[in-house]
């Protein structure tokens, strides 16, 4: 029955506790969401979020669930499928345990495949093959991301961008700081075998450090070719694109632009953006780019 649905697919919502850090709680962005989920309905469709539904980088998890409790129970009704991202990844160890009482949670998932027409997707959030965002472990994305909050804060609201551009404007203060933790450390420890030397970019996700998207495409095109699935559809860069018939990109809730994607029941997938409470196709929706592997 699920199948004969047209499925709607949002990502990277970041939705915080309404503080100064919050990018959701700018522009208008609840309520225009609001209106996006009044349209899936109205078309009878499904919703998928797939990652970042939440900011836990910059935000008490508590103070983010209760604020955001309204959405929670209208996500529940509406039955709606939630893949962890890697802002949000404190609650993936609780998928499936029970603990998380609310029936929203119990749908959370982590990425998987559903055959759509004559093709098999595979549905993530997209830091699940990123070395050095899929573990759940804390690291310098995160690290930027609080010190991006800690300027928020005397700011009085949210700096918003497309990209993550507040944290790019803090990279070069995060390198010097990470030399200083790399010559403090090495000091301290005055051990003879040296660890090489962590990359700050490395750590970062595409949507702090754009100019990882290329390296992350290529292993999303690994992956799907060694697993033998069609259409990989995620979000994590928030860059909503389209990509040769195989890479399906939901972009972001955060930025200048609200976008999703909308999934046919004989595969076909359309990249939309919501716009003065009303779905439009952007005009350039897709592009070709050359295999990596």
């Amino acid at each position: 029955m699920g199948q004969e649905r047209p499925i709607f697919v949002v990502s990277d919502l970041h939705m915080g506790d309404g503080g100064p850090r919050d990018n959701f709680a700018a522009d208008h962005k609840a309520e225009q969401f609001s209106r996006f989920l009044d349209y899936v309905e109205q078309e009878g469709g499904e919703l998928f979020i797939l990652g970042d539904l939440f900011e836990f980088w910059q935000a008490n998890v508590g103070r983010v669930i209760v604020r955001r409790m309204d959405f929670l129970e209208r996500f529940a009704r509406m039955g709606a499928i939630y893949v962890v991202g890697n802002h949000d990844a404190d609650l993936e160890d609780l998928i499936g345990t029970g603990l998380l009482a609310h029936p929203f949670f119990e749908r959370m998932t982590r990425p998987f495949e559903r055959t759509i027409g004559s093709r098999r997707f595979k549905f993530m959030h997209g830091h699940e093959l990123d070395p050095f965002n899929r573990d759940g472990t804390p690291r310098w994305g995160r690290v930027l991301a609080i010190l991006c909050g800690m300027i928020e804060d005397r700011k009085g609201s949210p700096l918003l961008s497309a990209g993550g551009l507040s944290e790019r404007a803090l990279l070069r203060m995060g390198r010097s700081f990470l030399w200083m933790w790399n010559n403090s450390v090495n000091l301290l420890e005055r051990s003879r075998v040296r660890q090489p030397r962590h990359r700050l970019t490395e750590s970062l996700t595409p949507a702090q450090d754009p100019a990882r998207e290329k390296g992350i495409l290529a292993l999303y095109q690994r992956d799907r070719l060694e697993s033998g699935y069609d259409v990989l559809v995620a979000g994590h860069t928030h860059h909503a694109v389209l990509i040769n018939g195989w890479y399906c990109n939901s972009g972001c809730w955060v930025g200048l632009r609200n976008s999703f994607l909308r999934i046919e029941p004989d595969g076909t997938v359309r990249l939309w953006v919501w716009k003065d409470n009303q779905p439009v196709e952007p005009r350039k929706k897709s592009r070709q780019i050359p295999c990596f592997v």
